[in-house]
């Protein structure tokens, strides 16, 4: 984490927030029941600091901007009913490949699955990022690696970062197409007091738009994991 410092300008004291450099795999894994099958997205996050600034002088604060890229490099659906051991011995894999095995965040969707499922991937050792999709519109820390997580806040995430640009798909990706159309079929419902909602269509799945909504939900720094005796996590929203 950047460190802030203060300086002086014009007789008073301002904060400088310079940037860091960021480069990170962040690996989603929206785990599937009798009628889905498992989905695997892997988000390349890369931030470079800019020479540029935004300046805040009702706070007298300056933060400096960056340029930041979200790249899916990995989709995959694995095969309809296979066995959650089965899962997690294929994603350990995963994770031992290079790049991976230098570093990468594992984040899973343990919606429908329960937390018995969750379990057997910590028990493996891969100790991931436990979400579970709610309704409403807000982020709930039950543990310090497990959250509940409102669904319009993971797919308005990622449909602002696909409308900014930031957010890119490899050209020789094997399930893009199927994402597209998964992109396609949900739909954005607002309720008479101005609630939005999301859901796919009756009959359509949504698996790889959730496995990419929770990896780039927690590669732009949200649902962190602190050392567990660290208080209150920091950006949740």
């Amino acid at each position: 984490m950047a460190v802030s410092e203060m300086f002086k300008h014009k007789g008073q004291m301002w904060r400088r927030i310079p940037a860091e450099p960021i480069d990170e795999f962040v690996l989603g894994v929206d785990l599937g029941q009798s009628i889905d099958p498992t989905a695997l997205s892997l988000v390349h996050r890369q931030q470079s600091p800019l020479e540029t600034w935004d300046i805040d002088h009702d706070h007298r604060v300056t933060k400096q901007k960056v340029h930041d890229q979200f790249d899916v490099r990995h989709l995959e659906r694995l095969p309809l009913g296979k066995p959650y051991p089965e899962v997690v011995q294929y994603v350990a894999a995963l994770l031992r490949r290079p790049p991976l095995d230098e570093g990468c965040l594992l984040v899973i969707d343990e919606t429908g699955v329960g937390r018995a499922v969750g379990d057997i991937f910590d028990e493996a050792g891969l100790e991931p990022i436990r979400i579970t999709i709610t309704a409403g519109s807000d982020v709930m820390q039950q543990t310090w690696r497990r959250f509940n997580v409102a669904k319009t806040l993971l797919i308005s995430t990622l449909d602002a970062r696909l409308h900014t640009g930031e957010l890119r798909f490899a050209a020789d990706l094997t399930d893009a197409g199927a994402l597209a159309d998964e992109l396609k079929d949900f739909r954005r419902k607002v309720s008479d007091v101005g609630r939005a909602s999301y859901a796919a269509r009756t009959g359509k799945h949504d698996d790889l738009v959730l496995a990419t909504a929770i990896a780039v939900w927690v590669a732009a720094g949200k649902g962190r994991v602190p050392d567990p005796s660290v208080g209150a996590l920091e950006g949740l929203h």
